[in-house]
């Protein structure tokens, strides 16, 4: 049996298309800093690196422990009440915005709970980006 992948082009209008190259072409040009991306407006739902890094490492660990257990996605969905489209997401790191939240909720589902802790930034990190509403 062979598994096809079906993507769907983004639905977009000729002035979004525009926005998003202009976009696209000043990101390689200029790489603008999260700070600068958020005080122009318009990029609300930006992610620090390191919080991604942080919940995809999460993530990771969790789909190890579903699997250790022989659970599959489907079963998983039914546990967390969660479509299982929005979990193989999350486990292929292609959910961009993971919230505690629904990291819980999985762990939960799988007899576990996420432990968060604070660390020391790095030295010469640059101060990070305030947290949002």
């Amino acid at each position: 049996m062979t598994i096809r992948r079906i993507t769907r082009p983004a639905q977009r209008t000729p002035e979004e298309t525009a926005k998003v190259r202009a976009d696209r072409e000043r990101y390689q040009c200029c790489k603008p800093t999260i700070e600068q991306l958020l005080a122009e407006g318009g990029h609300e739902d930006t992610v620090p690196l390191g919080e991604f890094l942080a919940a995809q490492e999460v993530m990771l660990g969790l789909k190890r422990e579903r699997e250790r257990q022989g659970l599959t996605l489907a079963e998983l969905a039914a546990r967390t009440g969660m479509d299982q489209a929005a979990l193989s997401r999350l486990e292929m790191g292609k959910q961009a915005n993971t919230t505690l939240t629904t990291l819980g909720r999985i762990a939960s589902a799988l007899g576990k709970v996420v432990v968060y802790s604070l660390r020391e930034l790095p030295s010469g990190s640059e101060t990070p980006v305030p947290a949002r509403d």
